[in-house]
């Protein structure tokens, strides 16, 4: 017996198409994020944290949106709500648990304090450790998703479909 399956409309692969490209995309980011993140922290750079926690944010703006779930534009730097909105059967979700101490370094940690004070950077351990998990979540989810990280910003993503356990 045979399926009769419904033409597909420009609108629905268009709709299919954004969330693979999206995808793909957020990771290439995250890549060249966590790339900068790594010259930055051998460089003994401040901003080395900052482009860290914009490689995790890009990642987690991946899953959610292989999950179908939009962040509020107010959460988008915090990762400990983006952590938040991903379903427990994410394996995900607990890889993330030890990075959201990075949320901190997205905003008020690049601005002098309001007393003119520099605020403190990441501990170099920490940071250190963070941009090993954040390395290896990248490769995970770009064997999940089948993304060329370096390839072309037009390939999108093989599967938009989201992690499970």
């Amino acid at each position: 017996m045979y399926r009769i399956r419904p033409p597909v409309t420009l609108l629905m692969t268009a709709s299919f198409l954004s969330a693979e490209l999206h995808i793909a995309n957020a990771l290439r980011l995250a890549h060249e994020d966590l790339e900068a993140a790594k010259l930055l922290h051998g460089a003994d750079n401040r901003n080395d944290a900052y482009h860290a926690q914009q490689a995790a944010e890009k990642m987690l703006l991946a899953i959610l949106t292989s999950e179908g779930i939009r962040a509020e534009r107010r959460d988008s730097h915090r990762i400990d709500v983006l952590r938040d909105l991903l379903p427990e059967a994410n394996p995900f979700k607990a890889q993330f648990a030890r990075l959201t101490f990075l949320t901190v370094f997205a905003t008020t940690y690049r601005y002098p304090k309001d007393a003119g004070r520099i605020p403190a950077r990441a501990e170099r351990h920490d940071l250190e450790a963070a941009l090993g998990k954040l390395q290896a979540i990248l490769s995970d989810l770009a064997v999940h998703f089948g993304v060329e990280i370096l390839a072309s910003d037009r390939l999108p993503a093989a599967t938009s479909a989201p992690p499970r356990t």
